[in-house]
């Protein structure tokens, strides 16, 4: 059945929000985009004191009147409202979609920690209680003392899911082969624990190549650790990934990761993947067989000395993880048509 949805979230390259959209125009629906953030953004744009502030505050601006947008989209009528780290999103705005088109449904999809303040604005803890519908791919966040403490009614947990027009295996020509290959490649942004595991490789022999931003701190901290004064995204991702011989994913300690998108994503590209231990990543991808895993710097040693020596036994763990995470459906498509179709049995909030 076609839906009219509309989608407020980032269109900023690299987002998984316009990933998302697309996926959802494929499965038949009509979707409306209502940017949040200025043409031209970036991820790397240097944001202003104002800005700042306001961040420290937890009373984000709102630079291209996403709320105003939504309201007009609404009064021509839809079925979903999805909404994708929006934090300048308010209650008021949300009543008003509520008055002007009574049988839509409010959904938010949130790929953070929730219950870590920085990733609430004061704009969307007044709006909790309005969403028919919060869907998290932190499972911990679906505990009745965490989210549904703080006013959400209705939450589901989904595991992270990839796009599969650009997290494929990539043919890459000599070029690109020779612009993105890595022994031992991450990709992601600086933090503390994770430069010391890369310093740790780098330190008993291992080459390391690493992209993301924050890392210019660590450029000609030691030989065999190459730092990329740039990101990759998208299809430049997707060619990091098939170049290297092993991707490490990492959790982030501040956002209680126990998977994160690189847990699918890095597989669906053909890649093997070295990922930090957790249950939940090891639900998904069966250890030593579909990926590996590690708990500490001494074990990812060993791993990625384990599996740089054995390239039959790597690129047979890499096609067996493509495998799986496209058998067990862990594609955008997929994952939404699980929402929506969670969606559909429930009545809209009041």
């Amino acid at each position: 059945m076609c839906a009219e949805i509309i989608l407020v979230g980032q269109t900023i390259t690299g987002s998984r929000t316009p990933q998302r959209a697309r996926a959802l125009s494929e499965l038949g629906h009509r979707v409306t985009m209502i940017p949040i953030n200025r043409p031209g953004a970036t991820y790397e744009d240097r944001p202003s004191l104002m800005d700042r502030l306001r961040y420290r505050l937890r009373r984000p601006a709102d630079p291209v009147d996403a709320n105003k947008g939504l309201v007009r989209a609404a009064e021509r009528g839809c079925d979903v409202v999805w909404i994708e780290a929006a934090p300048m999103i308010t209650a008021s705005t949300l009543r008003r979609v509520k008055a002007v088109c009574a049988s839509a449904r409010l959904v938010w999809y949130a790929e953070d920690d929730m219950m870590n303040p920085v990733h609430r604005s004061r704009q969307i803890e007044g709006a909790l209680p309005l969403f028919d519908l919060w869907v998290t791919t932190k499972s911990f966040n679906a505990r009745p003392e965490e989210m549904p403490s703080l006013g959400v009614g209705r939450i589901l947990f989904v595991d992270n899911s990839f796009d599969p027009h650009l997290h494929r295996p990539m043919d890459l020509s000599e070029d690109e082969r020779r612009a993105f290959k890595a022994d031992i490649a991450f990709v992601g942004t600086y933090e503390g624990p994770r430069a010391q595991s890369l310093l740790a490789l780098a330190q008993v022999g291992l080459e390391v190549r690493v992209w993301g931003n924050g890392w210019q701190g660590l450029a000609g901290a030691h030989a065999n650790l190459k730092v990329e004064a740039r990101p990759v995204y998208d299809e430049d991702y997707a060619r990091v990934v098939s170049a290297s011989r092993i991707n490490l994913g990492f959790l982030r300690k501040g956002n209680r990761d126990l998977q994160t998108c690189r847990t699918v994503e890095i597989p669906a590209c053909g890649g093997f993947m070295l990922h930090e231990r957790s249950a939940e990543a090891e639900r998904l991808l069966a250890p030593d067989h579909q990926a590996a895993f590690f708990s500490d710097d001494g074990e990812l040693i060993a791993q990625c000395r384990r599996w740089l020596a054995d390239e039959s036994a790597r690129s047979a763990a890499a096609a067996a993880g493509r495998r799986r995470v496209l058998a067990d459906g862990h594609d955008h498509p997929t994952r939404l048509k699980t929402i929506l179709g969670h969606l559909a049995g429930q009545e809209p909030t009041p």
